[in-house]
């Protein structure tokens, strides 16, 4: 596993170290043109270096002045790396930019998410109505430390700032399901429940989640119990109907997804899904087969 990325550890930690300068940039540390058009994260690393140099300040001055290093800073002022927590208010603070950098926060977060995902996620978030399936336990219904380990798992030699920024992407879309924004239908393996992430304890907290979401007036979970038999489905369908009726399908497997927005292909979609639904347990009986697993979880922590 590689190590953790200085932008999740060095938060007041050491500062302006005596590095010989040059031109504003510290000496170890490549400072590269930056095209602010790239993406929102360039735009804020370009922002980043612009106000630096306006004022006149070296890395060496500016991590002094924020308390972050010079090494993070670069890599942010390059794109490299995740904004990290605390950076935004550090820097409209000493540039005196007004709330500037915090509000450009929320667009770089929403980039975090990989390209092949953001379409669909932008899709998401337009939704009056979101049904999915999954194997899984689904994005919107998953703990920090449930994510975590998904991730983890899913990624396994990605650097630790990458599954943190991916955690952090992930939790940050659960906000809109406790609006009435959208309704939300979801479809849970059985496996999900079962399958444990992180041991006894997070799956504990996990099921428990899942049962709170449940009662949610927006939100109806139902699980297809392995007692249902075979399905159409190996990996995670996602339906979503936007304000204007449009309606768009979704298929992902552990390494690639498809949009599908044809009518009558999304109308197939939604046919297997009607499928799916009819096979699972009711309302209750989920609440039930949640709870019951989780009184087992419970009972091996204790």
């Amino acid at each position: 596993m590689l190590g953790t990325d200085p932008a999740t550890c060095d938060r007041f930690g050491a500062v302006a170290q005596n590095v010989p300068q040059h031109g504003g940039a510290a000496v170890g540390w490549q400072e590269r043109e930056v095209d602010p058009s790239r993406s929102a994260r360039h735009f804020y690393g370009a922002e980043t270096r612009r106000r630096r140099t306006e004022v006149g300040w070296s890395l060496a001055r500016l991590s002094g002045e924020v308390h972050f290093s010079q090494s993070t800073l670069s890599r942010v002022e390059n794109g490299d790396i995740r904004v990290p927590d605390g950076l935004s208010e550090e820097l409209d603070r000493v540039f005196g930019t007004g709330g500037f950098f915090v509000r450009l926060l929320p667009l770089v977060l929403r980039e975090a998410h990989p390209a092949k995902y953001r379409e669909i996620l932008t899709t998401a978030d337009r939704a009056v109505v979101d049904e999915s399936y999954s194997p899984i336990v689904h994005g919107l219904l998953q703990t920090d430390r449930y994510a975590r380990h998904a991730l983890r798992i899913g990624l396994p030699y990605a650097p630790e700032g990458e599954v943190e920024e991916r955690v952090r992407a992930r939790l940050g879309r659960q906000l809109r399901m406790r609006s009435a924004e959208c309704r939300y239908w979801f479809i849970l393996d059985e496996g999900a429940l079962r399958r444990a992430y992180g041991g006894p304890e997070v799956m504990a907290d996990q099921l428990q989640v899942i049962l709170d979401a449940a009662t949610l007036p927006n939100v109806v979970v139902q699980v297809l119990p392995f007692t249902a038999g075979g399905h159409s489905e190996t990996s995670s369908l996602w339906l979503l109907t936007l304000a204007d009726g449009h309606q768009v399908a979704y298929e992902e497997s552990s390494r690639a997804g498809t949009i599908f927005e044809e009518t009558q292909a999304v109308a197939e979609r939604r046919a297997l899904y009607d499928l799916l639904r009819a096979q699972a347990l009711s309302r209750r009986e989920s609440v039930q087969l949640i709870g019951s697993v989780l009184e087992g979880l419970t009972t091996d922590v204790s």
